[in-house]
This record gives structure tokens, C-alpha cells and sequence, in this order.
């Protein structure tokens, strides 16, 4: 459980924990030279009473003041209570600095108190300045006025739960933006981890059938065993380029946007010549006039198809596959389906492929359907917005 700060915002600090500062004392330290100096200087304020005990008040009515922030409520009960003390006995002072003691206390508890308890703090004071209106017989000469003047204490209470709910406001907004900042960082990293799922399985993929057809022919078609081992390493080398320029991102994400630097439409023809070059026979087929496509969507694009081929390395083998794109509707559509076996390609427990694949398409406004294709195969259609037009 968290606990809660002397503000009653849930910061995390208990209010009995927290340090006492400069700010504490300063203003207690203030108002009490300024009462003692009411008290003991002759004339300067009219006391009916002992010094000494208006004296002492002060003093207690001060240090109960330095509480006002970790205890609001105890220290605005206890001033009350202390003013209250010499009142019993017809005793009274009329100090500009006590009453500025009663009225900070006051003002505390309506910005630190908790709720409903900082409530009980206008009736306490208003008490006190009721009571002194009738002990004060200056005061008590017009007590009307002092009846609507202890209607001051609400003002003075409001103005501190302004100040509180200020406070609030902007710790929710600074809260927002940390959410916000780290729901960012966390679809950053989701990003990245799709692209290196596709980029890895897809390679590894091409690898293993390349490094198959080099041990095949190792003996009989040396030719053809060496350029397998040339495209393994070829495939090895571009993984390593992506993974590094994906790892640059994480490490330095307020550098160069990655689109800057991301695949897209432009390199469909050359990822599917790497495919053909394992041995699956592949058929591009673009159409005319395709929509123009934001960065995002470019890449995403790119990435399904590469995924699309990945899973036909590893579930189909060598059975011939189509990739076609064409406009419908003014949004792109990416068909790719393969004459492969019925096999279940549905997500194993922890796969992310199409899971990524879908989600990919879907951040970027755009639908994804995948399944067995009605004349056998199966099948992976994209629709993809276009980019808006400035």
C-alpha cells in the first residue's frame, strides 16, 4: 500500500517522514517575533492579561505552526485551542501577528489537510474569532461586524484548497505525460521487437535452406554449393546491418527517425529475388497506379510480405507463391497466397508472427485477414490506407 504525502497528493511519502524545511520555520519564526514584540513592547498592542502567558501562546502557537504542512489539521486545532486558553479567563490581546498565526494555520489546512477532517478547521477558527469578539469589549461593541468578519475564515480556507487542487491538477497532467512518455517507450519497443522477429526469421529461414542446398551439392554441383554459401553469408550480412540499425535505435531514440532508413515498397523486388534464389518460385505482380503510402505504412507493407514469404520457407517448402498489389478503394491491397500444403498455420503458443503481422496493420489504420485459400494454399491479404494528401 502507498502511502501518502503531507499534501494528500500519493506520492509515495509518509507524512510523518518528511524533513522539516527552511519554509517550515521561516514564517513561524517571523510572526513570532512580531508577537513577542506586540506582547512586551508598551503600546504597541492592547492586551488585557498577563504577558507572560500571551508570551508563551505565541511561542506554542509558532511551533505548532512549523507542523502546518505535515500536520495541517493537529496544528490549526491546536492554535485554536491555545488562543482559546486566556479567552476563559476574560483575558485577550490584540495582535495582528497571532491573528496572522491563526489564519496561515488556517490556510494550510485547506491546502494539506485530508478530506472531509479539513473541513472541521473554518467552524475551530471561526470559534475563536466569535469568542474574541464577545471577550474583546472593543470588539464586542459592534458585534455584527464581528459576526460577518469570522465569515472570513471561509475565503482564507477556500484559498488554500484553490492551491491545493492547482497542485493536483498539474501532478495529473505531469502523471499523463508519464504515461504517455512511457506507453511511447513501450510501443517503441514492441515496434522494434516485430522488426527483429521478422528480420531474424526470415533470415534464418533463407539461411537454413541455403546452408541445406550447400551440403547437398557439396560433392556433386560445387558451383552451385558455393553460391549457397555465398547467399547464406549475403543474408547473414544484411541481418546483421538491420539488427544493428534496429539496436542504434533503442539505444539512441531521439536520433534519426527510422523510416529514414526502414525498407519499404522500393525493396519488395529484391527481398523477392533472395526467395527465388532459395528455390521458392515467386510471381510479383504490382499493379498500376498504387496509392502512395505514409512511411509507416511502406514499411509495414514491406513486412508483411516478407513474413508472408517467411512462413512459406517454413511451412510450404518450395510451392509456388503469388504476391500481387493493386489500388481498391484508394487503399493498397497486398494479396499473397501459396499453392502450399492445408497444414495448420494458425499462431503456436508464443508465436508472434502473424500476431505482429496484425498488429503492425492495425497500428497503421489498415485490416489483416489470413487463412487457408479457397482453391487450397494459404493466404495473406493486407489492406493498407493511403497516405493523406496535404
Amino acid at each position: 500500500m502507498t502511502a501518502t504525502s503531507p499534501d494528500g497528493y500519493g506520492r509515495g511519502v509518509a507524512a510523518s517522514s518528511r524533513a522539516t524545511q527552511w519554509q517550515d520555520w521561516a514564517v513561524p519564526a517571523v510572526l513570532l517575533v512580531g508577537a513577542q514584540l506586540e506582547t512586551w513592547l508598551p503600546g504597541v498592542a492592547k492586551a488585557s492579561g498577563p504577558a507572560p502567558l500571551f508570551g508563551v501562546v505565541a511561542a506554542l502557537g509558532a511551533g505548532l505552526l512549523v507542523l502546518r504542512r505535515r500536520r495541517p489539521l493537529a496544528a490549526v486545532m491546536g492554535i485554536c485551542a491555545l488562543f482559546l486558553v486566556p479567552m476563559v479567563f476574560g483575558w485577550f490581546i490584540q495582535s495582528t501577528s497571532m491573528v496572522m498565526m491563526l489564519g496561515v494555520s488556517l490556510f494550510a489546512a485547506g491546502r494539506y489537510a485530508q478530506r472531509p477532517a479539513a473541513y472541521l478547521a473554518v467552524p475551530a477558527t471561526s470559534i475563536v474569532v466569535l469568542v474574541s469578539a464577545f471577550v474583546d469589549p472593543d470588539l464586542g461593541k459592534d458585534r455584527v461586524d464581528s459576526i460577518a468578519w469570522s465569515l472570513n475564515t471561509v475565503w482564507v480556507f477556500a484559498l488554500g484548497a484553490a492551491f491545493r487542487h492547482e497542485r493536483m491538477l498539474r501532478d495529473r497532467v505531469a502523471a499523463g505525460v508519464e504515461a504517455a512518455s512511457r506507453a511511447e517507450a513501450a510501443e517503441e519497443r514492441v515496434r522494434v521487437a516485430r522488426d527483429l522477429h521478422d528480420v531474424l526469421s526470415h533470415s534464418l529461414s533463407v539461411v537454413v535452406i541455403q546452408a541445406e542446398v550447400a551440403d547437398t551439392y557439396l560433392d556433386s554441383d560445387r558451383v552451385r554449393a558455393h553460391e549457397a554459401i555465398r547467399r547464406v553469408a549475403t543474408t547473414a550480412r544484411d541481418a546483421l546491418s538491420d539488427t544493428r540499425r534496429m539496436v542504434s535505435i533503442l539505444r539512441e531514440p531521439d536520433g534519426a527517425e527510422p523510416s529514414a532508413t526502414a525498407l519499404g515498397l522500393t525493396d519488395l523486388p529484391a527481398l523477392v529475388e533472395r526467395v527465388r534464389e532459395s528455390g521458392v518460385p515467386v510471381i510479383l505482380e504490382l499493379g498500376q497506379n498504387l496509392p502512395s503510402l505514409s512511411a509507416q505504412s511502406s514499411v509495414t507493407a514491406y513486412r508483411v510480405v516478407q513474413e508472408s514469404l517467411t512462413n512459406v520457407l517454413r511451412h510450404a517448402g518450395t510451392s509456388p507463391t503469388h504476391i500481387r498489389l493493386a489500388p481498391v478503394d484508394g487503399r493498397l491491397m497486398i494479396d499473397v497466397w501459396d499453392a502450399g500444403s492445408d497444414v495448420d498455420r494458425s499462431p503456436a503458443p508464443g508465436g508472434v508472427g502473424l500476431v505482429g503481422m496484425g498488429e503492425r496493420v492495425r497500428s497503421c489504420g489498415g485490416e489483416l485477414t489470413s487463412g487457408p485459400a479457397p482453391d487450397g494454399g494459404f493466404r495473406v491479404r493486407a489492406i493498407l490506407p493511403a497516405a493523406e494528401t496535404p
